[in-house]
């Protein structure tokens, strides 16, 4: 049997997008956050995939990549038919997303994959070794929801040195050039939590198909542990709702203290992801 491997950046076309999506109804686990499924079709995102194609025309595999913020750093995953594990396709499915790399001059990279013994197992084949973990989280959007007194959240309207503040406070400098992403990126909202007019907490909101999803989540140090993050997260579920979204996702690193606040707040483990780097 021959396969045939190629290519093809961002937006893919309808019938690719198609194949891979008729690939992942065949898993158990959901692959599609890893695989970025909502960015696929989307002409502003940086980003590609290697598809292979037997003879017949039938996809058995795939990998993609994206540069999530624009800095020239990817995240990639793949996916193989189960029927056709073992012969190697995942390997050159890798090759071809590190071709992908060397084109675009990626700066960094790293490979994601929901955690089991089998994707950690071929990741060391290729020279991988484990960096960090996240857990992806959700809830339940949420239909009614009150603020406490003195409070609101309001949309990003030009605040851009008090958010700077806050985000530098509450992460590094490294933030910075996540929030320019945020603010200049189509689809994604930057929402405000203002205690009597003095910014408290901020987030991004995307959304995507029936979910809401949460990142760049922070409360300010002088501020934390008094209710303004569940408040904040409460408003998220309850923007969900207005969005017609069944549910609100975010994701959280394994070892951060914020992953009690998110427990807390109602949001249930969905997956483990664990991110690789190239030794």
């Amino acid at each position: 049997m021959n396969i045939s491997l190629s290519i093809e950046s961002f937006p893919l076309d309808s019938q690719t997008i198609n194949d891979m999506k008729k690939l992942l109804a065949t898993f158990q686990k959901d692959y599609s956050v890893v695989l970025q499924e909502p960015v696929w079709d989307q002409p502003h995102t940086r980003g590609f995939a290697v598809v292979a194609y037997t003879d017949e025309g039938e996809l058995i595999g795939f990998a993609t990549s994206v540069d999530i913020i624009g800095l020239h750093h990817y995240e990639w995953s793949a996916v193989v038919h189960p029927d056709y594990r073992r012969q190697s396709i995942g390997s050159a499915l890798a090759e071809g997303i590190h071709h992908g790399h060397t084109q675009r001059e990626a700066e960094s990279e790293l490979a994601a994959f929901i955690e089991d013994q089998e994707a950690a197992g071929f990741l060391a084949s290729l020279g991988y070794s484990e960096d960090f973990k996240e857990i992806q989280l959700g809830v339940a959007a949420l239909e009614t929801v009150d603020l406490p007194e003195g409070v609101a959240v309001t949309q990003f309207n030009e605040e851009r040195e008090e958010l700077e503040s806050l985000l530098r406070a509450a992460f590094d400098e490294e933030v910075i050039p996540v929030m320019a992403h945020n603010l200049e990126e189509a689809g994604r909202d930057v929402w405000l939590m203002k205690k009597d007019g003095k910014l408290v907490a901020t987030a991004t909101l995307v959304a995507e198909e029936d979910a809401l999803w949460v990142t760049a989540f922070a409360v300010h140090p002088e501020e934390q542990g008094k209710g303004y993050g569940q408040a904040f997260l409460a408003w998220s579920r309850n923007l969900a709702h207005q969005k017609g979204k069944q549910q609100v996702l975010l994701d959280v690193e394994t070892d951060n203290n914020a992953l009690g606040v998110y427990t807390k707040a109602g949001f249930q483990p969905i997956n483990t992801v664990a991110y690789w780097k190239r030794v």
